[in-house]
């Protein structure tokens, strides 16, 4: 059954082709399933793996699909990173012979940082470390006694002597 043309190469696109192996109708279904964002950013993503002078094989491409879909269940995070990833490697790739990508490790690595920021986003708070020095035993009493004086708490535990 014809689909269409190859807006690049003109040649028919044939159903009956892409489903001709099980790898092949595996990886249309796992395709079929995501979202506008995903799906292209993911097919970017595999084109990272293709070897220079061949093409990736379905199965290969259905193994890297699956990989790369078990990193997190957050698909809108998982799409920025994917595309955010593409970008760096074509940008890296401009003035350099182009090299397939043989892991997903600099993926993982955008995507840890895009989840952090996405938590950090997400409950609406800022992270703020602050140095604290060290105080001796005694200044450390006498700081919390400043404190609860302040405060008008009882420093000692003892009750206050309200009679008069």
């Amino acid at each position: 059954m014809k689909l269409f043309r190859c807006p690049v190469c003109h040649s028919s696109i044939h159903l009956d082709q892409l489903v001709a192996d099980e790898a092949g109708r595996q990886l249309l279904g796992v395709m079929a399933k995501l979202n506008y964002r995903m799906g292209p950013a993911l097919v970017s993503y595999l084109a990272m793996f293709r070897p220079p002078k061949q093409d990736l094989s379905n199965a290969k491409a259905l193994n890297l699909a699956t990989d790369t879909l078990a990193l997190t269940t957050n698909h809108a995070v998982l799409a920025e990173a994917l595309q955010d990833t593409v970008s760096a490697l074509h940008a890296s790739r401009h003035n350099a012979p182009a090299k397939q990508l043989t892991n997903h490790n600099y993926l993982k690595k955008v995507l840890a940082a895009k989840l952090g920021e996405a938590a950090v986003k997400a409950t609406g708070t800022t992270v703020e470390i602050k140095h604290q020095a060290t105080l001796s035993k005694e200044a450390e009493q006498a700081a919390f006694e400043e404190r609860m004086k302040l405060l008008g708490g009882n420093i000692y535990g003892k009750v206050p002597n309200d009679s008069k």
